[in-house]
């Protein structure tokens, strides 16, 4: 039954995890960075007030005429 842990892929998946795993606790351990913060979520906002429902549904034909290619 270990015979099937002893794969090289399974080997490779689990160096490939711990990798992640060390860089995910690295990342929280670094200070908040509050300017970061605030600029993301103003550009946040800024896309919500561009990228609604309303805007795509009147570009709809424009984008099929493009994927058309009329």
């Amino acid at each position: 039954m270990l015979q099937k842990f002893n794969n090289i892929w399974v080997i490779l998946l689990s160096i490939l995890l711990l990798y992640v795993i060390v860089r995910k606790i690295n990342n929280l351990n670094k200070p908040f960075d509050e300017n970061r913060f605030i600029q993301q979520y103003k550009n946040q906002l800024k896309l919500k007030k561009q990228l609604n429902i309303n805007i795509i549904q009147k570009n709809i034909p424009k984008l099929t005429s493009y994927y058309v290619g009329l």
